[in-house]
């Protein structure tokens, strides 16, 4: 598909062991270009993009006795949610810019 902008995204995984370090791991995402409705500049090495992709998801969320502080059961609530995609390297920053601005 040729509207997918391909980046890259990295995640720290946590050590098992003590005494071990955190590990960064790369992966490769894409998104659809025609589904982009914002970008915004968080940092100057971080940018965010919001997609037109609403979607609902039910959640387990816990319930409180807040006398006892202590969770006592568990709702499910719908929420709506919209993907939101931070780009963090300043080549894939620099290619998304230069797709989307004009001049």
């Amino acid at each position: 598909m040729k509207n997918q902008f391909v980046y890259t995204r990295k995640e720290v995984v946590k050590a098992t062991k003590e005494g071990e370090e955190d590990t960064i791991v790369s992966y490769t995402d894409s998104f659809n270009m025609s589904k982009v409705i914002r970008s915004v500049q968080i940092k100057q090495d971080e940018l965010l993009i919001l997609l037109d992709d609403l979607h609902e998801r039910m959640e387990k969320v816990p319930q409180f006795d807040h006398k006892k502080t202590k969770v006592t059961g568990y709702t499910k609530e719908r929420n709506m949610f919209q993907s939101e995609i931070y780009l963090t390297e300043a080549s894939d920053i620099q290619r998304f810019r230069d797709l989307t601005t004009i001049g």
